[in-house]
């Protein structure tokens, strides 16, 4: 039996006996029961970009906007198969899951970061763009906690479930690695 096999194996197994957390909030599983990821704010970056265009006009620009988060690395490590639980705060039951995105963060030196939107001078696009995304799935295993499994195994690096909170606040990241066993 593979090292793979085994661990999916005491996952199934625990995640038969687990009892749904109680507070909000994101939560790992583990052989030995969920782990809480503590949720970080994002800091939000807006760049302009300058682009030659060929014909009439001469210069067009475009704007990015990224989150980031300070730390070469979370300090949550998780499997490439990791389930997750999310408990919703009191009174949103009614949004579900359904506010959080995976996302696949991008390391620099001191910092991760992904893209929440762009604004080219011909078109602009809201929400996290799709090239940023990971799909995952989520069941309502009771009211107001849902299970999450990404769809296909992650690839090494770095992940997040960003959920955005409105324009008056930050968004919120829940940040994880995936480490690359084959080192």
């Amino acid at each position: 039996m593979s090292i793979a096999t085994a661990i999916v194996l005491l996952l199934l197994q625990a995640a038969a006996s687990i009892t749904p957390p109680h507070d909000p909030g994101l939560y790992y599983l583990t052989p030995k029961g969920l782990v809480r990821i503590e949720g970080r704010s994002v800091s939000v970056t807006r760049s302009r970009k300058k682009v030659p265009l060929s014909g009439s006009i001469p210069v067009a620009g475009a704007n990015k906007t990224s989150a980031e988060i300070l730390g070469a690395h979370a300090t949550q490590v998780v499997s490439s198969t990791p389930v997750f639980y999310y408990r919703v705060p009191a009174g949103q039951e009614s949004t579900g899951a359904g506010d959080l995105v995976l996302v696949k963060l991008h390391p620099r030196k001191t910092l991760r970061e992904f893209t929440i939107s762009t604004d080219p001078e011909w078109n602009s696009n809201t929400g996290v763009p799709l090239r940023s995304q990971v799909e995952f799935n989520a069941r309502q295993v009771e009211s107001g906690v849902f299970r999450l499994e990404p769809a296909d195994d992650l690839d090494p690096g770095e992940y997040g479930f960003y959920l955005f909170r409105g324009r008056d606040l930050p968004g919120f990241l829940y940040d994880f690695s995936v480490p690359d066993d084959s080192k």
